[in-house]
């Protein structure tokens, strides 16, 4: 059966162009290089000052079959911007090879190889490729739309709709360590053993009484061993690396796996099968992997042995388009409105609307998806970037596709098949590192080694070694490392129940309406049962209501509203905000102490959550309790401002000399010591030190004086009076910072207790201060002062201590260094006598 076809004029005439003749009338049949009009332009010539030429040309015919209408007539002017929107001519062809299928027409078996000077050829007519394998047949956009039309009224009978999953890291997660397989034989080995003890125990005859003994140490089970019960092994050969591994250095175990192949191991995320079983009566699920062919069809038949869950729609990086990128126009490229994906990364698909993105499975800790090492890695703050060591960044360059399209020129298709095989061979050398590596076997032995340490650090040193102790140290339990406590399916269950129950709630209530739109011929509007519609008003319900200001979280040299997270959290229904107003209610933070964190804390009733309440409410879809996550205010309490009782320090401040005792506290420590400390008993143990001090300043003074004939006893009188007036005024100075002197009934009257007022440091620095512009060693002395001096008869007359009167405090003993400075004075001023 013939169908129209519209024609267009090529793109590379010289527009615009005006028609001169039709050369062929309506309803003529025409074949593959039939000239069908003749047109002229005007040229102009590349030398200056020449006038423009008329020239002609002529348009052949690249199909065949029959004239049907034409849509210009002669002496109409063409522009380039007419042929791209209107067709030229109609005409009926008896097949238009919408279905090809190795280079040959599905329908009539026509070779679509031929390419001529017409420039066109019958291949790009069907380009699309909607099946899973990568040498199935492909369609055109005509014949795309008539099977996804038929395949939605069969998902509609059914009420079905298509899922997308994808494997490593979401339904599976794998390994090629060889430390697992070890872990599973020693496994098996102990049920083994424990099965024949069993069958010994029913038997009549009695086991050995040595056998105990002997097999203390084999009765042990490994750790991991029960959470490696449902593991899955094969083997795969070298292919599987992705390039021929003999094109890369043979050495070692690398020889070993060039000619054996590699042993993969699966993990099966817990829940699987309830899972599957539970999804399959709502959807028609496909497999969307990046790993080779070979590896899907082996997962899947470890997961889905009977083929009744997938049955076969499985799409690898094999038949990709890109080795970086999932498509979902690869599977639908037409109409996406009753398509889910679930997947662990939502940066491949770049976060489509039709996406539920699955918390990371991590099982084996620290390996993250063997297949893909060339994805680049996830930015996004927060986000449990589940990726082990083998995940590197991908170039940066445009992804390159696996089979570039015909119309590349050989120069770009050289390129990109370059790039495939470099980002391959990276992944090869991936999973070869963790061949040999072993980073389950590292992990192990570092947690028991921590786990031996803990245990030994809990005997306190003065119990003495004994024999029994060291025999329980070196009999410690070991540790699992592997856990089987995952329970994401059953929440990625729920939302995709959700889903589907809503798309059929919205079809069912649409479908009278539906039906009648089309009986009326009217335009039908977007449908409201499409999950581009119902899972984005699923997400934004997360965080519906919540303004978040970020803080010490987006670059500062980064604009807001082009970063991941800004994204994600409108995507989840939040608004964001560069700068505190009103309207914040929710100030995420990386850390203490911003000033967007310290002013949100002094407005009040913002709460003030670390990113982590962010990144769990994303990732459950689920808006988390702020409590556990509230960001605590650092802020010391009023108990741990308060002067320190250790004798030995005279300050809070471990520097108390340091000079910055004039520096302004922040506004919310000020603040806090107005309000929450109690000024009456800090006034008072103040007041009793500064008297403290005054005895002690006065009487050191007093020496002073007498030693260096400088200081007066007016001084001291004028001394005195300042600091009590001081000791009056005790008004709180927070830029000042207080020394600390033990209180009066902290303080002994015994004479060896006084040095507890002060450490040695301290007072040597005071004395130091006193003696400032005082020495007589500063000071120019006549001749005639020191025969004077000398006649007296006594080199210390004028550095003896004064008898102090009554009612004076009795002078503190100096210690020994203070008494030897004055005997350095003494022999000073005799010797320059």
């Amino acid at each position: 059966m013939s169908s129209p076809t519209e024609l267009h004029l090529p793109q590379h005439l010289p527009y615009p162009v005006k028609v001169i003749s039709l050369d062929v009338k309506p309803s003529s049949p025409v074949q593959r290089g039939t000239r069908l009009l003749s047109y002229s332009f005007e040229y102009q010539p590349q030398i200056p000052g020449s006038r423009p030429e008329l020239r002609f040309g002529t348009w052949d015919c690249s199909l065949e079959g029959i004239i049907d209408t034409w849509k210009v007539r002669v002496g109409d002017e063409i522009t380039l911007q007419r042929a791209k929107a209107k067709p030229v001519v109609i005409i009926s062809e008896p097949c238009k090879h919408g279905v090809q299928i190795g280079g040959l027409c599905g329908l009539c078996g026509k070779d679509m190889t031929t390419y001529d000077y017409t420039g066109f050829s019958d291949a790009s007519r069907a380009r699309i490729q909607m099946t899973h394998c990568a040498f199935g047949p492909t369609v055109s956009l005509e014949e795309a739309e008539k099977i996804e039309k038929e395949t939605a009224e069969r998902l509609l009978t059914v009420r079905k709709l298509s899922l997308i999953v994808d494997l490593d890291q979401t339904i599976v997660h794998a390994t090629v360590d060889p430390t697992v397989g070890e872990w599973i034989a020693e496994g098996e080995a102990w049920e083994a053993r424990q099965a024949k003890k069993a069958e010994a125990a029913t038997s009549s005859t009695n086991s050995d009484s040595d056998s105990d003994d002997t097999d203390e140490d084999e009765d042990e089970c490994n750790p991991n061993w029960h959470a490696l019960k449902d593991v899955r092994k094969f083997r795969l050969g070298p292919e599987a690396f992705g390039v021929p591994l003999h094109k890369l250095r043979s050495k070692g175990k690398q020889k070993h796996i060039e000619n054996q192949g590699c042993m993969y191991y699966i993990k099966p995320r817990p829940g699987y099968q309830s899972f599957l079983r539970q999804l399959s009566c709502k959807y028609e699920m496909h497999v969307y992997t990046m790993g080779t062919r070979a590896y899907a069809e082996e997962v899947c038949a470890a997961i889905d042995p009977d083929n009744t869950i997938f049955g076969g729609r499985i799409l690898s990086r094999d038949e990709s388009e890109s080795l970086t990128q999932k498509s979902l126009q690869r599977l639908f490229p037409c109409d996406t409105s009753m398509v889910v994906i679930i997947d662990d990364r939502a940066d491949v698909w770049e976060w489509s609307p039709n996406l539920i993105k699955v918390i990371p499975y991590d099982f084996f800790i620290g390996i993250g998806d063997i297949n893909s090492a060339f994805l680049p890695r996830i930015e996004f703050p927060g986000y449990k970037s589940s990726q082990g060591d083998c995940k590197t960044a991908a170039p940066s360059s445009d992804p390159p596709a696996l089979s570039p399209p015909s119309y590349t020129q050989p120069e770009e298709r050289e390129r990109a098949e370059q790039e495939s095989k470099a980002m391959l061979t990276q992944n090869s050398l991936a999973l070869e590192a963790q061949v040999e590596g072993r980073p389950l076997a590292k992990k192990q032995e570092a947690l028991q080694t921590a786990s031996d340490e803990s245990g030994s650090s809990t005997n306190t040193p003065s119990d003495p070694p004994s024999s029994e102790k060291v025999q329980a140290t070196d009999a410690s339990p070991r540790k699992a490392l592997l856990k089987n406590d995952d329970t994401e399916l059953k929440r990625v269950a729920d939302l995709l129940g959700e889903v589907h129950r809503q798309f059929y709630a919205s079809y069912d209530s649409d479908h009278t309406e539906e039906l009648t739109r089309h009986r009326t011929g009217k335009l039908i509007s977007s449908r409201p049962y499409d999950v581009k519609q119902i899972i984005p008003r699923m997400r934004q319900r997360t965080l519906e209501g919540v303004h978040i200001l970020f803080s010490s979280v987006i670059p500062l040299d980064t604009r807001p509203e082009t970063t991941e997270i800004w994204r994600v959290a409108h995507m989840f229904g939040s608004q964001c905000y560069t700068e505190l107003s009103g309207q914040i209610t929710h100030v995420v933070a990386a850390k203490h102490g911003t000033a967007k964190v310290d002013a949100a804390r002094k407005r009040g009733g913002i709460k003030i959550v670390r990113l982590t309440w962010f990144t769990d409410s994303v990732a459950l879809w689920q808006r988390q309790e702020e409590t556990p996550y509230l960001l605590e205010d650092p802020t010391p309490s009023a108990a741990s401002l308060s002067p320190n009782l250790d004798p030995h320090q005279i300050s809070s401040d471990p520097e108390p000399d340091a000079d910055d005792w004039d520096v302004e506290p922040a506004v919310e420590k000020r603040t806090l010591e107005l309000t929450d400390i109690d000024w009456n008993d800090i006034n008072e143990e103040v007041e009793a030190a500064l008297n403290e001090s005054d005895d002690e300043d006065d009487i050191g003074s007093r020496h002073s004086g007498v030693r260096s004939g400088m200081a007066t006893d007016d001084d001291d009188a004028t001394t005195d009076d300042s600091r009590s007036q001081d000791s009056v005024n005790l008004t709180p100075r927070p830029n000042r910072k207080r020394l600390r002197s033990v209180t009066p009934s902290e303080r002994s009257t015994a004479s060896d207790q006084q040095d507890v007022v002060r450490s040695p440091l301290a007072k040597r620095k005071k004395l130091s201060a006193s003696r400032t512009g005082m020495s007589r060693l500063k000071e120019a002395f006549t001749a005639e002062e020191i025969a004077a001096a000398s006649r007296l008869g006594s080199r210390s007359s004028s550095l003896q201590r004064p008898t102090p009167s009554p009612g004076t405090p009795s002078p503190i003993n100096e210690d020994d260094e203070e008494e030897e400075d004055e005997d350095f004075l003494a022999r000073e001023l005799e010797e320059w006598s």
